[in-house]
C-alpha cells in the first residue's frame, strides 16, 4: 500500500488569495506529506512488530515526537514555511502558555480593514478562507446559543473513554474575544479558540495514543475487519479529536497530526484514509459530537495506489522545546 497526496485535501483555510495558481503551488505541501507518511509508516510498522502490546503507545509517542522534527526541519526550507512565523516556532512546544486561532465574518479576506467605530472589519473581497472563517464563526455563535447563552466564554469539555469529562480548549466572543487580541471594542462576529491547559492537553494527547495502541493491538491479534468495524471507526475518531484538542506545538503541529493520523491509518487499518480538508479547524470549534458527526461524513478510505511516492523528506529524532503565544495561522 501506498500512501499518496489524496491522503491530504488542500486546507480550505490556507487560500487566503483568489490566484488558483497559488492554490496549486500550496497544494503542493501534500506531497511532502505522502512522502513522509510513507517513510513513517515502514519506521512505524517495525517499531510495532518489536514491542509487547502494553509497550505500544510508545510507537505513537515516538511517531509524534519524529514527526514534529520532520516539521521542524521542513520549515526551514522554502516549500515548508508559513507566513508570519519563525523557524524556532516549529520547535518549541506550547507548554503552560496559550495559542490562539480567531474565526469569523471578514477574517482572512483580501484587503478588509478594521472599523474602530462600527466595530466590524470592512471591505475586502471574500477568499475561500474567508468564507470558511464565516461559516466557522457561526458554528462557534450556535454552540454559544445552545451551551452557554448569554456568556462570553465557553469551556469546551471532552468525553473520555472511562466516561468522565476533561477541560479542552475554550471559546471566546464579544469582549472576552477583543480583549484576547487588544481590541478596545468588541467586534461583531469575531470568535478565537485557545488551546487548554498543559496538563488536560498531554492527558488528551496520551488518551489518543492508547486509543491508537488498543487498535493496533486489535490488529495484531489478526483482526482484519477493523476498517468495517463502526467500533473501531470510532476509536480512531476519537484518537483525532484528542491530538487536536491536546496540541503540544505552536506552530507546525496541524500538518504533523495530519500526517501521523494517515500513517496510523494505514498501519491499523490496512487502508489509506483521506481526511477532511477543515478536521483541524472542526475540532476548534465544534463539540465533540459534532466533530465525531462531521468526521464520519467526510472522512474516506481510499483504493489501493501500487505507484510510489517519491521521498522528498526522512524521518527525524526527537525535537525540542517550541513556543508560544501566537495566533496558529
Amino acid at each position: 500500500m501506498i500512501i499518496t497526496a489524496a491522503s491530504f485535501p488542500m486546507p480550505t483555510r490556507i487560500k487566503r488569495t483568489n490566484n488558483p495558481a497559488e492554490w496549486d503551488q500550496q497544494a503542493r505541501f501534500a506531497d511532502l506529506q505522502a512522502a513522509q507518511a510513507n517513510l513513517s509508516l515502514a519506521d512505524l510498522g517495525r517499531t510495532l512488530d518489536n514491542l509487547e502490546p502494553a509497550m505500544r503507545p510508545m510507537a505513537f509517542v515516538k511517531l509524534y515526537n519524529e514527526l514534529a522534527e520532520w516539521r521542524f526541519q521542513l520549515a526551514q526550507r522554502t516549500e515548508g514555511q508559513r507566513p508570519n512565523s519563525e523557524v524556532e516556532h516549529f520547535h518549541r512546544p506550547i507548554a503552560d502558555d496559550t495559542i490562539r486561532d480567531s474565526f469569523g465574518r471578514g477574517l482572512l479576506s483580501e484587503g478588509s480593514q478594521m472599523d474602530p467605530e462600527r466595530g466590524e472589519l470592512v471591505g475586502g473581497t471574500d477568499t475561500p478562507a474567508s468564507l470558511q472563517s464565516a461559516r466557522l464563526g457561526e458554528l462557534i455563535e450556535a454552540r454559544f446559543a445552545s451551551e452557554a447563552p448569554g456568556f462570553e466564554v465557553l469551556q469546551n469539555r471532552v468525553a473520555m473513554p472511562d466516561g468522565s469529562t476533561i477541560a479542552g480548549n475554550t471559546l471566546l466572543r464579544g469582549g472576552a474575544a477583543a480583549r484576547e487580541y487588544g481590541m478596545t471594542k468588541p467586534v461583531d462576529g469575531f470568535y478565537c479558540a485557545l488551546t487548554g491547559l498543559e496538563r488536560d492537553r498531554l492527558i488528551l494527547q496520551r488518551e489518543a495514543f492508547s486509543l491508537l495502541a488498543d487498535l493496533e493491538n486489535q490488529r495484531a491479534a489478526g483482526r482484519t475487519d477493523l476498517v468495517n468495524d463502526p467500533d473501531a471507526q470510532l476509536a480512531f475518531t476519537t484518537a483525532e479529536y484528542y491530538l487536536y484538542q491536546g496540541p503540544h506545538y505552536a506552530r507546525g503541529g496541524d500538518a504533523m497530526i495530519r500526517t501521523l493520523l494517515v500513517t496510523a491509518h494505514a498501519r491499523i487499518f490496512d487502508a489509506p484514509v483521506k481526511l477532511p480538508e477543515d478536521i483541524d479547524v472542526i475540532a476548534y470549534v465544534a463539540g465533540q459530537g459534532t466533530f465525531n458527526a462531521h468526521v464520519s461524513a467526510n472522512q474516506s478510505i481510499l483504493p489501493p495506489n501500487p505507484a510510489p511516492t517519491i521521498p522528498h523528506q526522512t524521518a527525524a529524532p526527537r525535537p525540542l522545546r517550541r513556543s508560544t503565544g501566537l495566533d496558529r495561522g
